[in-house]
């Protein structure tokens, strides 16, 4: 399912505001042991099954604007950097993680692109940009406010600019606050699976004026069960696709959670209006 590209009302939604919740523990948005794990894994072998999707969306707006600052927030390692880069070599692009660990394998890596430590949480640590196109990739689940990375974008894409902000949405009205862990590997709770609605963000993207589209991403092939990593996702059958007789059942992804995890790119349109604006003031 992809959605077509919805333009912001240019009157304030109703009920834009995230409700509060009880506070969970584990520090939401802040760094995972778990996530260390990716200073170990090379970058060159066999990159994560959605970064083709990611970047196929993004292909035409790329090719239009070869020229164009690019940014990726959440980095890790430097896979997805890696990988972009092998898609469109020269690619001026500015990569930001909050851990210095992962920072410094990334540099090692990737030397075609810049890597700098910085909070999505603290402003005065990302790059000043602005920049043409920002990636965030599976890093937005980790927040209990989706504002705090609408904000941290709004701050990073120029005016006419896209993001592409890949990961866990809901794509029913419900919002998922969660946290997770393996009393067995690692008593830390974990943030990272999170699963606001696409409506909740739809109303929030609206409220700054931004254009945006749901792109679903399905499972292209089928992804066996780690008994070793409950937390990885596998596949299953979808419990709510009703495939045409004979035809290989639609999937789905799952975790040792239990909770079906719905992934989807958004796309989000800064108009160009804010640029012509800003002009109009100087």
């Amino acid at each position: 399912m992809t959605s077509t590209l919805r333009q912001a009302p240019h009157t304030t939604t109703p009920h834009t505001t995230t409700p509060q919740h009880t506070a969970l523990p584990g520090p939401a948005g802040g760094p995972r042991n778990l996530d260390l794990r990716y200073a170990d894994r090379p970058v060159d072998s066999e990159h994560p099954h959605y970064f083709p999707f990611v970047v196929d969306h993004a292909e035409p707006w790329l090719r239009d604007h070869p020229d164009g600052p690019v940014c990726e927030v959440g980095c890790a390692a430097g896979a997805f950097a890696h990988y972009l880069l092998g898609r469109h070599p020269g690619t001026d692009l500015t990569c930001v993680d909050l851990q210095p660990t992962l920072i410094e394998q990334a540099r090692l890596r990737v030397p075609g692109a810049r890597f700098l430590t910085g909070d999505v949480l603290r402003p005065d640590t990302l790059p000043a940009g602005p920049f043409t196109t920002v990636f965030m990739v599976a890093l937005h689940s980790h927040f209990d406010d989706p504002q705090q990375w609408i904000d941290a974008l709004l701050r990073l894409t120029a005016p006419g600019g896209r993001a592409y902000v890949f990961g866990l949405f809901n794509p029913e009205p419900v919002d998922v606050v969660i946290r997770l862990r393996h009393p067995d590997s690692d008593p830390e709770w974990l943030p990272g699976w999170n699963q606001f609605s696409v409506q909740t963000v739809g109303r929030l993207l609206d409220a700054a004026g931004l254009g945006h589209a749901f792109h679903r991403y399905l499972p292209t092939a089928p992804r066996a069960r780690q008994s070793q990593d409950p937390l990885r996702s596998h596949t299953v059958p979808d419990p709510d696709a009703h495939p045409e007789a004979g035809a290989d059942p639609a999937l789905v992804y799952l975790n040792g959670s239990q909770m079906l995890h719905r992934f989807a790119l958004l796309e989000i349109h800064r108009p160009e209006a804010e640029a012509a604006a800003a002009g109009d003031r100087s």
